[in-house]
């Protein structure tokens, strides 16, 4: 028997860019974490299992990336050596065999664990690990909320990587790959800038909205526009149009940021507020 694990993601920055062809002609740049709601792939005898446990259905946390790669790694252990060459392997499965539009971040968190930034190009993927002490207060000052509206990423990528819209959509690409970029090098640094990285998020979602007319729900409208006092910035998980948010606050206000969020959720059917730390292993293979 053997049992892969992995957890899911939430990407801190805007992603779009890790997909194609945006990819292979500029380079995409992302920033994200691994956080502690795992995915459970089995494989005993010629029977396939996986487990969610607590994450939710359609939920924007790059679930379909992670249990992938985990469903690679059970049926053939041996991709596990090569972690950058098993992202790669996950990116062609996604994309060549099932045909759906995927980047990469969603394995490549899964796959590492940590907190990351990520270059990504036809030629090579690099990491860039947020430190560990920048990291742990940025966990300390993040709030995730499942909206309760299912969503599907490949779904929302097709549409913006349209031939009918990718030419129109492209300056804002590249716009959001330069904020990528601005936020991880305005908090990795001895004295971290937590207000332009604040700022920055929402000139990220300010652009992603633009994207597509679906990304932002009238439920994500409503949750700015109620607890804005309560925090600095906010944006959607992965693609949008449903799913999960992530709120960036500071400290002192993340205990009353969650209490509100916790109330809002009672009045929108299947939200929760997700309590999650930074997960910081990764893939954990096991055999019985």
């Amino acid at each position: 028997m053997i049992e892969v694990s992995v957890p899911v993601r939430i990407d801190i920055s805007p992603g779009w860019t890790d997909a194609e062809p945006f990819c292979s002609s500029f380079g995409g740049a992302v920033l994200n974490a691994a956080i502690s709601l795992r995915a459970k792939v089995v494989l005993a005898g010629n029977k396939l299992i996986s487990s969610l446990e607590k994450i939710p259905s359609e939920s924007g946390l790059g679930t379909s990336g992670a249990v992938r790669a985990a469903y690679l790694v059970a049926v053939a252990p041996s991709l596990a050596r090569n972690k950058t060459e098993l992202i790669k392997k996950v990116h062609e499965f996604e994309n060549k065999i099932l045909e759906e539009h995927a980047g990469l971040q969603d394995q490549a968190a899964a796959i590492f664990g940590g907190v990351n930034f990520w270059r990504f190009s036809s030629r090579k993927i690099e990491r860039k690990p947020l430190a560990k002490r920048v990291a742990d207060e940025l966990e300390g000052r993040i709030a995730l909320l499942y909206t309760g509206e299912k969503h599907l990423s490949y779904n929302v990528h097709k549409k913006v990587y349209s031939s009918r819209n990718y030419a129109r959509a492209l300056p804002k690409l590249k716009k959001l790959k330069k904020i990528s970029e601005r936020m991880f090098s305005s908090i990795n640094k001895q004295n971290p800038n937590w207000e332009s990285f604040a700022e920055l998020m929402n000139l990220a979602w300010s652009v992603e909205k633009t994207l597509y007319n679906g990304i932002e729900t009238q439920r994500m409208r409503k949750l700015r526009a109620r607890l804005g006092e309560l925090f600095l910035s906010a944006r959607a998980t992965g693609a949008g149009g449903g799913g999960s948010m992530i709120f960036f606050t500071t400290k002192e206000k993340l205990p009353k940021l969650k209490q509100a969020l916790k109330k809002e959720s009672k009045q929108m059917p299947n939200s929760c507020l997700i309590n999650f730390r930074f997960d910081h292993k990764g893939m954990i293979v096991k055999r019985a």
